[in-house]
């Protein structure tokens, strides 16, 4: 019987799986909310699969494998949004990540 934890553990699963999937196969955070502070989105989608499939495995995993693969994950995710983009990586430019010192195109600037 499956119970209410292990169910909302699936759903968890499978939406960190199709966040992480979509952002590495487009280059881009489907969340709208976490696309500006994101900075490296490849590496974001990277973690957010390992995250996924620690969740995934969890009922099958000993707590040594588990933890160590659900940390990892949220080491990739934080490392994607405090790290700053590479020059000219694909990574920058799908972020909307602009340089410092810099306003933002479209941006309003004082007369």
């Amino acid at each position: 019987m499956l119970t209410v934890v292990q169910a909302a553990t699936i759903v968890v699963a499978l939406g960190f799986g199709t966040v992480g999937v979509w952002t590495i196969t487009t280059g881009r955070v489907a969340l709208p909310w976490l696309r500006r502070s994101v900075r490296r989105p490849i590496v974001w989608g990277v973690g957010t699969l390992v995250m996924a499939g620690a969740l995934a495995g969890a009922p099958a995993l000993p707590f040594t494998v588990f933890v160590p693969l659900l940390m990892a994950g949220v080491a990739l995710v934080g490392i994607a949004q405090v790290s700053r983009p590479r020059k000219g990586s694909s990574d920058a430019a799908a972020s909307g990540a602009v340089p410092l010192g810099r306003p933002a195109p479209g941006a309003c600037r004082p007369r």
